[in-house]
């Protein structure tokens, strides 16, 4: 009997520990993540419904499911979706509380939870909650990697929370101190990159991410476009397979004037049932024909986009981009009914809808030469940009706004094309006619010129440029072009 007794006593105590919950890291939930990060989250989840059943103690499946549910409300902002979906952050953050402290999984999951959630709260315009959850992850990672400095993966997003904090107005800086978040853009960008470069066993579990965030990094807050495009070239992105880095490439590339590029990525890329249905990609497709004036592909993108897209981000740009299609096609009728959209349809959140709400208000439309160099210049196609300004001067348009940006778009088409004298000769004839107008082009010029001279080596003449830009008020963009003054100058600083 006693011999029975210890037994079951044995037997009940292996289940209790059997039970318990665990992190349990291995090629399975290895190839489950980079299902995720490639953006094949459907396949994702039936392998990870599966899985729970014969391991529902491992904690890294709801970390999965976690990531999983962060890209799919991030990228198709779906109200549906996210009051579905939302409550389940919080109850995996509950979850992951109960798991085993001793495991370097338990920060850096509770992290994620709070970062992911933060994230989320964002794209639907919930602020406050948002920098909660925000602080709540900075400090669970800032711990972790105290406890474990060689767990690596914790890097990638620290280094990223490292780096936008650094972004925070030297003004503000105590504030973010008070609340134990300290960071330099040199420091976070720098643990991502040696992340990306390690070789340690922790060196695939966030590399796609990794991969993914840096270029943006580069871009954004250390403002060098060169060495975002050599990074890019350099590190064998597979854009065929990987939509998540597709999505990032094609984002970088028509942001920066090569269009062609990030048409060819698009129209290569694997698409099956197995992928996340992305609208993302219409709207892409819009804008890159529509920088080659490729007017009846564009307007298909466009209205593809707007049929199967259920957020509110960019409806409104795509709406002004239909108007604009119809308008030089001279379909005045249909160019204002699309304008009425713009009205009342998505958000004002991004910038691009500001000011597609701006214009569409503002009820003028715009000068139809400018407006085929712009989207020709934003394409990449510079020499035929020019062409279609060729013998003309700023006494050809009537209006101070189509003088300023004729100003401007001739200053934007130079400096793209490496001519940066001329290029400065007319972003100062734009800040001069247009210093008090409410457009953007008089700030952007200062910004420009601003990074001209930053490149050429002259930070005292690139931080007054970057001022002027800061001190313009009541102009479309001035937040993401005060942002990026900001970083320039604190850039020219540590020169």
């Amino acid at each position: 009997m006693k011999k029975l007794i210890v037994l079951g006593c044995l037997v009940l105590s292996f289940g209790t520990l059997n039970a318990q919950l665990q992190y349990n890291w291995n090629d399975r939930t290895q190839s489950i993540y980079e299902s995720i990060t490639h953006l094949r989250i459907p396949e994702a989840r039936k392998w990870i419904a599966a899985d729970k059943k014969y391991n529902p103690n491992n904690l890294v499946y709801p970390l999965l499911e976690s990531y999983a549910e962060f890209y799919q409300l991030f990228l198709n902002e779906n109200t549906a979706e996210y009051n579905q979906l939302y409550p389940h952050f919080k109850e995996r953050i509950a979850l992951f509380e109960s798991g085993p402290k001793q495991s370097p999984y338990y920060l850096y999951s509770l992290g994620l939870a709070h970062l992911h959630k933060s994230l989320i709260a964002i794209r639907f315009d919930k602020n406050w909650e948002a920098a909660l959850d925000f602080r709540k992850a900075y400090l669970l990672f800032k711990e972790n990697k105290s406890k474990y400095p060689k767990f690596s993966p914790n890097d990638v997003y620290l280094g990223i929370m490292t780096t936008v904090i650094g972004t925070i107005p030297k003004g503000y800086q105590w504030m973010a101190s008070v609340l134990g978040m300290t960071g330099r853009i040199s420091d976070g960008n720098a643990m991502v990159l040696k992340y990306i470069t390690s070789n340690d066993e922790y060196s695939q579990r966030a590399r796609n991410e990794a991969l993914f965030v840096y270029p943006y990094l580069i871009m954004n807050f250390e403002g060098n476009t060169k060495k975002t495009f050599d990074f890019l070239e350099k590190n064998n992105y597979d854009f065929k397979t990987n939509q998540m880095h597709a999505y990032m490439a094609t984002n970088m590339y028509l942001n920066h004037q090569q269009s062609a590029k990030a048409l060819n990525i698009v129209t290569q890329m694997n698409d099956d049932e197995a992928y996340l249905s992305l609208p993302f990609w219409q709207l892409e497709l819009g804008y890159a024909n529509l920088n080659e004036l490729k007017l009846d592909k564009a307007q298909k993108a466009f209205t593809d986009f707007i049929a199967s897209f259920k957020g509110n981000f960019y409806i409104k740009d795509a709406y002004e981009r239909l108007s604009w299609i119809a308008y030089m096609q001279g379909d005045m009728k249909k160019a204002n009914a699309y304008r009425a959209n713009v009205l009342k349809q998505g958000n004002q959140i991004t910038d691009a809808d500001k000011q597609a709400f701006e214009n569409a208000k503002n009820g003028s439309w715009p000068n139809s030469l400018l407006l085929k160099a712009r989207l020709l210049s934003d394409g990449g196609y510079q020499a035929q940009a020019v062409n279609i300004l060729a013998g003309k001067t700023s006494n050809d348009f009537t209006s101070e706004s189509d003088k300023t940006e004729f100003a401007y778009r001739l200053g934007r088409i130079y400096d793209l094309m490496g001519q940066d004298e001329l290029a400065i000769k007319f972003y100062k004839s734009a800040i001069e006619k247009g210093a008090n107008l409410s457009d953007y082009f008089s700030a952007r010029a200062a910004l420009q010129i601003g990074l001209i001279y930053e490149t050429k080596g002259n930070p005292q003449k690139a931080i007054e440029y970057f001022n002027t830009c800061i001190e313009m008020k009541n102009h479309a963009f001035k937040n993401s072009l005060d942002q990026k003054a900001k970083s320039g100058i604190q850039r020219c600083l540590k020169q």
